[in-house]
C-alpha cells in the first residue's frame, strides 16, 4: 500500500471535514497503518486498511459510526474516509505523552537506573489492577449486549499514566450477534477453537482474552505456554500449544506442560495468589478451554479483581505484592519475614475484623450495627514518621486507651495514633487493633 505524504488533504465521507496528513504513526502489518492527522487545531489518527472486503469493511464502520461508542474507554470510528480506494476511518488521537502502552502490565516499563542502564520495572500491582479493572468493565459492557472485540490484547490497550483509565484501540472489528468478524483475534489471545478454523469468533472470544491478559500481568507468562513449548515437535509450536494441544499450566489433572525450570518466578506467584483467583483461572483454562459458556464473565473478573486489591498487602522491605490468608511466614521476593496489615475489631463482633489499608474508608455499619451509616475513619499516613494513622471523621470523640492506663481523647480532624495493645473507645462501642508487627 502505497504511503500518503506530509500535508495529503483527506475528505471525510458524508461530512464537509477536511483532514490533513501529519505523519505516519503505524505501518501496520495487519490491518492497515495508522496516521496522525488535523483538522484545524484539533488532531486525530486515521486508520486505513491494507485489504479486505471492502463492502464488509464498510458495512462494519457505518454501523460502528452509527451505534456510537459504548464507553469512553472505547477509541471509536468518527468519520468514514477512502483515500486512493483503500477504507478507512477518523479517530480520536492517543498521545505517547499520555499514555503507556498496554504491555507494561506484563513486559514493565524502561527506566534509567543509577549507572544509565535501561532496566525494566515492573508496574505497581494496585496499579495493574486498576488498569485491568478499567479493561473488564470496557469489555463487560460490549459483552453483556452480546457484541464482541474480536482482537483484544495488549497491543490494542493504552494505558493513561496519570489514573490509569485505558483506551481500547482497534474497534473496527468489534461485532454483534450473528454478525461475521473481519478478523478472528492475535495467536495467544484467541480461543483454541478459533484458531483451529472451527468455531466463529463471538463475544466469548473477549473473555478468553481478558483472562489470558489478567494472568500475563499479574502471573507473569502465559496461561498455556509451558515445557510443551520447548519440546520437540513437527510443525509450529504456537499452534501446538495454543491450538491443538492446548494445556493450562497449572492443570490439575494434566501436569504436562508445567511452567518450565527457568520459570519458577511464575509457579512461586500463582502459588501465592488466593484460592478464589487460582479457580477462575483453573475454569477458564481447563472446562473453558473449549466450552465457551464455562469461561469467567468480564463482570466476575471485575468483582475478582476488586477482591484481589481488598485482599493484598505490600512487604514492607521490598514491595512485593502479598494476600491476607496465606500462610506465607517469609517474602518469596526478598525472603524476610512478612507482616500482615493491621486490622481493627468491634466488640461483641463475631467477624474476623477489617485490615487497614492506606486511604481506605471504614465505614459505622462496618464496625456495629447502625442503620444511618457514616463514615468514622479514613486510613492515613502520618507526615511525621511516615506511619499509619486513623484520621477521625466521626462528630463523636474517641478515647485511646493504652496498655499502661495512659489515654487521651481524639475530635474530629485529628489523626489517632496505631498501638496495637491500645483500645479505642467511640460512641459507647470498643475497638481494638489486631495483627501486624510488634516492635
Amino acid at each position: 500500500m502505497k504511503k500518503l505524504c506530509r500535508n495529503q488533504k483527506i475528505h471525510a465521507k458524508n461530512s464537509n471535514r477536511i483532514f490533513i496528513v501529519d505523519s505516519l504513526i503505524h505501518a501496520g502489518s495487519g490491518q492497515g497503518d495508522i496516521y496522525k492527522v488535523h483538522a484545524g487545531k484539533d488532531v486525530y489518527a486515521m486508520k486505513l486498511f491494507h485489504n479486505g472486503n471492502e463492502q464488509k469493511i464498510r458495512r462494519q464502520l457505518e454501523n460502528l459510526t452509527r451505534r456510537g461508542r459504548a464507553s469512553s474507554a472505547f477509541v471509536h470510528p468518527l468519520y468514514m474516509v477512502n483515500v486512493d480506494g483503500n477504507i478507512g476511518y477518523i479517530m480520536e488521537y492517543i498521545g505517547a505523552a499520555q499514555y503507556d502502552d498496554g504491555y507494561i502490565l506484563f513486559n514493565g516499563k524502561e527506566k534509567k537506573d543509577a549507572n544509565g542502564d535501561i532496566v525494566r520495572e515492573e508496574v505497581p500491582f494496585n496499579e495493574k489492577i486498576a488498569a485491568l479493572y478499567h479493561i473488564a468493565e470496557a469489555v463487560n459492557i460490549l459483552y453483556e449486549a452480546d457484541i464482541a472485540l474480536m482482537d483484544l490484547k495488549f497491543d490494542n490497550v493504552k494505558i493513561n499514566r496519570r489514573d490509569r483509565s485505558v483506551k481500547i484501540l482497534d474497534t473496527d472489528t468489534a461485532v454483534g450477534g450473528r454478525t461475521g468478524a473481519i478478523v478472528s483475534g492475535t495467536v495467544g489471545f484467541m480461543p483454541p477453537l478459533t484458531m483451529r478454523g472451527e468455531e466463529i469468533p463471538n463475544r466469548y472470544n473477549d473473555s478468553y482474552a481478558l483472562a489470558v491478559m489478567i494472568f500475563m500481568s499479574l502471573i507473569g507468562g502465559h496461561p498455556l505456554r509451558g515445557r510443551a513449548y520447548e519440546e520437540p515437535i513437527n510443525g509450529s509450536p504456537e499452534t501446538y500449544i495454543f491450538a491443538t494441544n492446548p494445556v493450562y499450566i497449572f492443570n490439575k489433572k494434566d501436569q504436562t506442560n508445567r511452567p518450565p525450570e527457568n520459570e519458577k518466578r511464575i509457579i512461586a506467584r500463582m502459588k501465592k495468589y488466593p484460592a478464589y483467583f487460582a479457580e477462575a483461572m483453573h475454569r477458564t483454562f481447563t472446562d473453558g478451554i473449549f466450552e465457551r459458556e464455562k469461561r469467567v464473565t468480564p463482570r466476575e473478573w471485575m468483582e475478582i479483581l476488586v477482591r484481589l486489591y481488598d485482599d493484598h498487602f505490600i512487604c514492607q522491605h521490598c514491595g512485593e505484592e502479598h494476600f491476607v490468608g496465606s500462610s506465607d511466614k517469609t517474602c518469596d521476593v526478598c525472603g524476610k519475614p512478612l507482616y500482615p496489615p493491621i486490622k481493627i475489631i468491634c466488640d461483641g463482633k463475631s467477624d474476623k475484623g477489617i485490615y487497614l489499608f492506606n486511604n481506605s474508608d471504614i465505614k459505622s455499619s462496618e464496625l456495629w450495627e447502625d442503620s444511618n451509616e457514616r463514615t468514622i475513619f479514613k486510613v492515613v499516613v502520618s507526615d511525621f514518621d511516615k506511619r499509619y494513622g486513623l484520621l477521625l471523621l466521626s462528630s463523636q470523640e474517641l478515647r485511646l486507651e493504652l496498655k499502661n492506663g495512659q489515654s487521651r481523647i481524639f475530635n474530629m480532624g485529628e489523626t489517632i495514633p496505631i498501638f496495637l495493645d491500645a483500645v479505642m473507645e467511640i460512641d459507647k462501642h470498643k475497638i481494638n487493633f489486631m495483627g501486624g508487627h510488634k516492635k
